[in-house]
């Protein structure tokens, strides 16, 4: 009866804020479960607060429950699957229904299309875990696209077509492909269908620049599209309501398939359209529900970027005449500032880079991006015959961020992980608060003070750090001296973004132990991605010779006894001799950081051992082995583990790999000398090294 009596009184309005955060914190409590602590101590907050304790409990039961329905396997264990094809991401893979369950399916697709019906076979990935606690996390993305399984189809054949509003969008995009040029195609299909598929660099210098939000989230096409209809039918048929151009912008959305940034602005449009008669939702209420409904229909959106982002600007703009005199045009500027900074931990985890001019560019260029490549988008996708007049603005565009965010000074800037961002937004939350009672000012220096000190802080850690990186089948480590004295990544396979993310800037020795693909996959990318000081490779392996061709700063491996000192000191112990096999050509050397030794030896095979043994004896011990080759057999002799005596084996394998490593019987002798990890099982593996001892953290 209380509830009835609550509920006819509609006590909601302008309270629907406090909701959707106690429904943020429950959905962010079950991957961060310190979450559960904040959502207790809200809840405390909201009966002394309110009296919606009993309509929040209520709803957040709601969401409990939504969440353990998607968790729900519906995939029954059997040898075909009648599936329906929902959409084509590429050549390669398709999205397609199994049961009212979304898969992400891989295969040459035949020419397959939305709508299609087939029976398949498929075998089923487990979805990776993250490998370190900034590591693109691919379970939840896909489950943030609604996707609960993938795998790859072995067997296909083609039962029938089926109607889907997805094939609109499909035969669609496939036309313009072939009427537009390369660059306008790709500016269309992000601006006016909501995909962004921009160049690495493109989107790159985008998020330099701080114009993330505005080219692929911010949803203005659509509000674009809506102010356009409403126009053309106030101006010819004289019709002053907005439900028919609302109608025709949701059909819109509907075909392009419904993307985050769209759908949050068309709920804002019906919402807002609905808001009449006495009870009457602000802003912030719209805002609110608007992220209510998103989030029932898949709480997982909340760990998309787009989505979060999307709101976030959102959030801004709602508030913009309460903060900001928009009678001065300076001041109508500073809204920009205010979403660089709101916005700035997502950006800074997309690059890892920060322009300190985006304060001033990012203004012009999203004046640019609104009124300027979002209409002549619209136009290109009604009349792809303009395309040829059109494109060279893309084409300047394209080249103009380009070259503005490798011109312009840019902070290399590590990511931002959950805690870090829960310091920032309190600190941003404060600094909004007092902006709105006209003292901003001294709290945007507390944001500056919390953000150098971020940059900063690996110039006072007087701990030396080697990452045995995650890399899959490959290898990789990160060594960082202590107070940042020096940088040195040994081996390069798969590991640009794990570097990336850890703000480094300048790498003072690049080591390619040998030229196998599964130890140097990313040199390319990493030597024009990083500052480099010099490269070393083995000087037996002749594959170096064309692969480093064109850089000036290579070096056959020598003793690098210009960064030997008190803190660090490196020893050259092989190649010795030349073999035919590469592997056995693997650059061996040993690293001393305080008083930790750490051993590490590439593919290095038994006869290389040989080699080193007979020449080096006991000055192999060393308190950490990186275990050679995977842990295969044609490594790890037992005189050779005999005298390296670790305490320590580290061996980067990947799961399930096609070479069934590490050798049980490797792993097993080890095991009998050292404490063993492994980066299949412990993701990356963190050794940190003080002036007395070291100690290991693994992610998982």
């Amino acid at each position: 009866m209380r509830l009835s009596k609550i509920l006819r009184k509609k006590p909601f309005c302008n309270n629907i804020i406090y909701f959707l955060i106690s429904v943020l914190l429950l959905i962010i409590s079950f991957k961060y479960p310190i979450f559960y602590l904040f959502l207790g101590l809200y809840l405390i907050f909201i009966v002394i607060k309110s009296k919606l304790l009993l309509p929040i409990i209520i709803i957040l039961l709601v969401f409990l429950s939504r969440i353990f329905i998607d968790r729900i396997d519906t995939f029954n264990m059997m040898d075909n699957y009648d599936i329906y094809i929902n959409d084509v991401i590429d050549d390669k893979s398709y999205l397609a229904y199994y049961k009212n369950k979304k898969l992400l399916l891989y295969q040459n697709n035949h020419g397959y299309k939305p709508g299609d019906i087939l029976n398949v076979t498929i075998t089923f990935y487990d979805i990776e875990e993250k490998s370190y606690e900034n590591d693109f996390d691919n379970e939840y993305y896909l489950k943030s696209k609604g996707i609960y399984r993938s795998g790859r189809v072995n067997k296909s054949s083609y039962i029938e077509s089926g109607p889907s509003i997805n094939s609109i969008k499909y035969y669609y995009l496939n036309y313009l492909k072939e009427e537009l040029s390369d660059d306008s195609y790709l500016y269309v299909r992000a601006l006016v269908f909501g995909d962004n598929n921009l160049e690495g660099n493109i989107r790159d210098g985008y998020s330099i620049l701080g114009l993330s939000h505005i080219l692929a989230i911010s949803g203005m096409h659509i509000i674009l599209l809506f102010n356009i209809l409403s126009f053309v039918l106030f101006k010819v048929f004289k019709y002053y309501r907005k439900t028919i151009p609302i109608v025709l912008v949701t059909i819109f959305v509907i075909i392009i398939g419904a993307p985050t940034s769209s759908v949050r602005a068309i709920l804002f449009l019906i919402i807002g359209n609905l808001n009449k008669g006495r009870i009457r939702y602000s802003r912030l209420d719209i805002l609110s529900i608007s992220c209510l409904l998103m989030l029932i229909i898949n709480p997982y959106l909340l760990y998309s970027t787009g989505f979060i982002l999307s709101f976030l600007v959102s959030f801004i703009l709602i508030f913009r005449d309460d903060l900001i005199d928009k009678r001065k045009l300076f001041n109508s500027h500073k809204i920009y500032i205010l979403i660089f900074f709101i916005t700035l931990p997502f950006v800074v985890n997309i690059s890892n880079k920060i322009s300190i001019m985006s304060f001033i560019l990012s203004p012009i260029l999203s004046i640019i991006l609104g009124y300027v490549l979002v209409p002549i988008s619209y136009l290109l996708a009604l009349l792809p015959i303009l395309d040829y007049l059109i494109k060279y603005i893309f084409i300047f565009m394209n080249i103009y961020i380009i070259n503005l965010s490798e011109l312009l000074p840019v902070f290399h800037y590590p990511s931002f992980n959950i805690y870090l961002m829960i310091i920032y937004y309190v600190l941003f939350g404060l600094f909004i608060y007092e902006l709105y009672r006209g003292r901003g000012i001294y709290y945007i220096g507390l944001v500056f003070m919390y953000l150098m000190m971020i940059y900063g802080v690996k110039y006072i850690d007087n701990k030396g750090n080697i990452t045995f990186i995650d890399c899959g089948q490959g290898d990789s480590a990160l060594i960082e001296l202590p107070y940042n004295k020096g940088i040195m990544v040994i081996d390069c396979f798969n590991s640009i973004n794990y570097l990336k993310s850890k703000g480094i800037e300048y790498i003072d020795y690049l080591v390619l132990t040998h030229s196998d693909n599964d130890h140097i996959g990313d040199y390319k990318e990493i030597i024009n991605e990083f500052r480099i000081g010099k490269i070393f490779y083995p000087k037996y392996d002749d594959r170096f010779d064309d692969l480093l061709k064109d850089y000036n700063n290579k070096y056959a491996i020598n003793d690098l006894v210009d960064l030997n000192n008190d803190l660090f000191n490196i020893d050259i112990f092989g190649p010795i001799n030349k073999y035919d096999d590469p592997n056995s050509n693997s650059i061996v050397l040993k690293i001393r950081i305080y008083k930790t030794s750490i051993l590490f030896t590439g593919d290095m095979t038994i006869k290389e051992e040989e080699d080193l043994i007979n020449k080096y004896k006991t000055k192999l011990n060393s308190d950490i082995l990186k275990v050679g080759h995977h842990g295969s057999s044609t490594s790890s002799s037992d005189e050779f583990i005999k005298l390296v005596s670790p305490e320590i084996s580290i061996i980067s394998v990947s799961k399930n790999n096609n070479y069934g490593l590490p050798d049980n019987k490797i792993v097993n002798k080890l095991k009998k000398e050292s404490k063993v990890y492994m980066t299949k099982d412990s993701g990356n593996i963190n050794l940190y090294i003080k002036k007395e001892d070291y100690y290991i953290k693994t992610y998982r």
